[in-house]
């Protein structure tokens, strides 16, 4: 993709680390591909309420760098050592919902992962994606778990 090609804003997709948003980010790279957008991963955080983290901060595992962490290991997986140069990566403090809302109101679309089907196969959205689904200011996919649009439906194909 060449940079100079990117008219769209760009694509949005949420990230948590789970198998849900990994299957997200696939999606997302699919579509900014297809598209020739840019795309942004996005993961937030809640700043720690503990008072021993208020006394005795681990810089090596506040709470950016862990989401920072994910992130990479998510990129890792998708691209392998290189990140391309129409992908970047944010980690910011709030709740995921509210983070990936105000995320939107520049992005062409907003991809996120479903809540995992519970033992009782629940068909209900997680908090999250139904929040993001009913707030954003721009179209949102939810990758639901199961096959994604490149896999075929049968095994065997």
């Amino acid at each position: 993709m060449h940079p100079s090609k990117m008219v769209l804003p760009p694509i949005v997709c949420g990230v948590d680390g789970s198998e849900q948003s990994r299957r997200a980010v696939h999606e997302a790279v699919r579509l900014a591909r297809a598209l020739e957008a840019r795309l942004h991963l996005v993961m937030a955080w809640l700043p720690s309420t503990s008072m021993y983290d208020a006394y005795f901060p681990a810089p090596e595992r506040a709470p950016k760098v862990v989401a920072f962490e994910i992130l990479e290991d998510v990129v890792r997986a998708e691209f392998g050592d290189t990140l391309p140069e129409w992908v970047s990566l944010h980690a910011e403090p709030g709740h995921a919902g509210k983070v990936l809302v105000d995320a939107s109101r520049t992005a062409e679309l907003l991809v996120v992962g479903s809540r995992g089907l519970s033992e009782l196969a629940s068909p209900f959205l997680g908090s999250v994606s139904l929040y993001c689904a009913t707030q954003a200011d721009c179209p949102v996919l939810v990758v639901r778990p199961g096959k994604t649009a490149g896999e075929s439906k049968e095994k065997g194909r």
